[in-house]
């Protein structure tokens, strides 16, 4: 009901765009959805924390590599057991 919020069809940008048959044909008939309703532009958040964001992500990206290493060490290990 957001959208469409009297009940009728209409061109929302990257969701829906009616269009007729003399546009498609313009497109070389191709029914591709992108040639027609865009891209829906991002939402910025303006209280989007970008810097802490990133802090965070390379955090868990040092801490997932450790556990990668480990890993990579316990596979090695078993291999050798089973003499491959």
């Amino acid at each position: 009901m957001e959208r469409f919020p009297e009940e009728k069809l209409r061109d929302v940008e990257g969701l829906v765009k009616l269009v007729d048959r003399k546009e498609i044909e313009e497109n070389d008939w191709s029914l591709t959805p992108g040639r027609y309703v865009g891209v829906t532009p991002e939402e910025e958040d303006p209280d989007f924390d970008f810097s802490g964001t990133m802090v965070a992500i390379h955090a868990e990206l040092e801490e997932l590599d450790k556990k990668a290493g480990e890993l990579s060490k316990k596979i090695t290990e078993n291999f050798k057991r089973l003499g491959i």
